[in-house]
């Protein structure tokens, strides 16, 4: 009897021991999902901002498929890359660039598919801003446009009213004339081609024309609609200006070979708008860094998608440019680096077969 009575009282003790640890048990695990659920909630409260641009995307529509307008979408590209923002490319053909940058931005516009759309080129730019900022939600941003207000794309650069901003070429005429009157400075006839659908080609030919005159240089233009007018237009030039000069201008500087080849055959200067050009054979030209240029769009997209506004938001204007000279064409026309230039020029060389 005594010990049914002792193995009960142990079995009672172990039940209510049992019990106790029980409790405590599950008291310890709601507390640990507490604070844990808590500390989850602080770390994604703390770390929105930082992931906030990696659920947009960007849509890149570029004119067309040339050295500079790649360089700028490299940098767009690697601004991009380095905030983990995805993007998707296209690019316009030759021949039908303005139609494939207008059926892209109604495709966008139609599926919504883009929080933000990155235009490069001015025709490009023309184009595509005004489709989507007539929709009223997603922002644009632009790249290498040398006058985005005369092409009627925002109305100031410092407020640009609509949900459109960007980084503008603002190519310096006075620069690169100046540059050309100290390289021949008896020059009186300087010949220019270019693109008359283009608006910013237009703009630099009114701005060139002003300042050649305040030099005594008269200037004549070959207005082209085509790569394969091209040659014959600096043909006729050779026999009319004493040097030719390249606008910034996409259609003639992606086929600037034609001109370079018959400026080298008539033995006279030309002076380009980028490095590929000069290395091509011009002799030589002020330059954009169009990676930077690309870089400076891509900053611009990234602090939208973190909530500023297009609208309100300046547009970029860049001016530095670098000189650059080809030393080969130089002893070819028997030319030499004007003293004021000398410290500030970096010579390339040709990359033609003569």
């Amino acid at each position: 009897m005594k010990i049914r009575k002792r193995l009960c009282s142990a079995l009672l003790a172990a039940a209510l021991l049992m019990t106790s640890m029980s409790a405590c048990s599950m008291k310890l695990s709601v507390d640990d999902t507490d604070t844990s659920s808590d500390l989850s909630a602080a770390e994604s409260q703390n770390g929105a901002e930082s992931t906030s641009t990696r659920n947009s995307s960007v849509s890149i529509i570029q004119y067309i498929d040339y050295s500079s307008l790649n360089e700028c979408c490299e940098g767009i590209r690697k601004v991009l890359d380095s905030e983990g923002i995805p993007y998707d490319v296209t690019v316009g053909k030759d021949n039908s660039a303005r139609e494939d940058c207008e059926q892209k931005a109604r495709d966008l516009m139609i599926n919504s598919s883009c929080d933000l759309v990155i235009a490069i080129g001015t025709p490009c730019a023309e184009t595509v801003c005004p489709i989507i900022s007539s929709g009223g939600r997603t922002p644009v941003v632009f790249c290498a446009v040398t006058d985005p207000v005369g092409a009627g794309i925002i109305e100031s650069a410092s407020s640009p009213g609509v949900s459109c901003t960007g980084v503008a070429t603002a190519f310096n005429i006075n620069e690169q004339l100046n540059m050309i009157n100290t390289f021949q400075p008896s020059i009186t006839r300087l010949g220019v081609i270019y693109t008359a659908s283009e608006k910013n080609a237009e703009a630099q030919l009114m701005g060139l024309k002003k300042a050649a005159e305040k030099l005594g240089i008269t200037v004549f233009d070959i207005p082209v609609e085509n790569p394969s007018q091209l040659s014959d237009a600096a043909k006729e030039l050779n026999t009319k200006a004493e040097a030719v000069v390249i606008l910034p201008d996409n259609m003639v500087s992606k086929n600037s070979w034609n001109i370079t080849s018959q400026t080298i055959a008539g033995e006279i200067p030309l002076y380009g708008v980028n490095i590929s050009q000069v290395r091509e054979g011009a002799l030589a030209g002020y330059c954009y860094d169009f990676v930077s240029l690309g870089e400076s769009a891509g900053q611009q997209a990234v602090s939208i998608l973190h909530g500023e506004s297009a609208a309100d938001m300046p547009v970029v204007m860049a001016h530095d440019c670098n000189l650059y000279v080809n030393s080969d064409r130089l002893k070819d026309l028997d030319m030499k680096i004007p003293d004021e230039y000398k410290a500030k020029a970096t010579e390339v060389k040709t990359s033609y077969d003569k």
